[in-house]
């Protein structure tokens, strides 16, 4: 996966030291006419059960459509699950995620859980 980040010249957004990751992504979208954010909600390999909403409060600050893809282990696939262009309440962001990984399965199963702020 590094090498792929490196290939498309990813920039690491965790760990910039005394700044604002929420706030640093949205000054690289509105100041990039050619600029694409990915993020992991869940942010780490443990399982989590509560995820971190850094992605939505990005995509509402810089007025932009979340996109929400997939890595699928058990098919061997990539894919876009579907984007969400209104901005709306998070918990309404969230349930439609939920649905949108429903039946994707992850590398590490035990790890993988869906919010449970449904």
């Amino acid at each position: 996966m590094n090498i792929l980040l490196k290939w498309y010249k990813a920039i690491p957004v965790r760990g910039v030291k005394d700044k604002n990751a929420i706030y640093c992504v949205t000054q690289m979208l509105e100041e990039s006419k050619n600029i694409h954010i990915v993020i992991s909600p869940e942010g780490t390999r443990k399982k989590v059960i509560k995820w971190n909403k850094g992605f939505y409060y990005i995509a509402n600050k810089a007025n932009v459509p979340i996109a929400v893809v997939y890595l699928d282990y058990q098919k061997k696939e990539i894919g876009l699950k579907g984007v969400i262009n209104s901005n709306e309440n998070i918990k309404s962001i969230m349930q439609q995620i939920n649905v949108m990984y429903e039946n994707v399965m992850a590398k590490h199963p035990e790890n993988f859980s869906l919010e449970t702020n449904r």
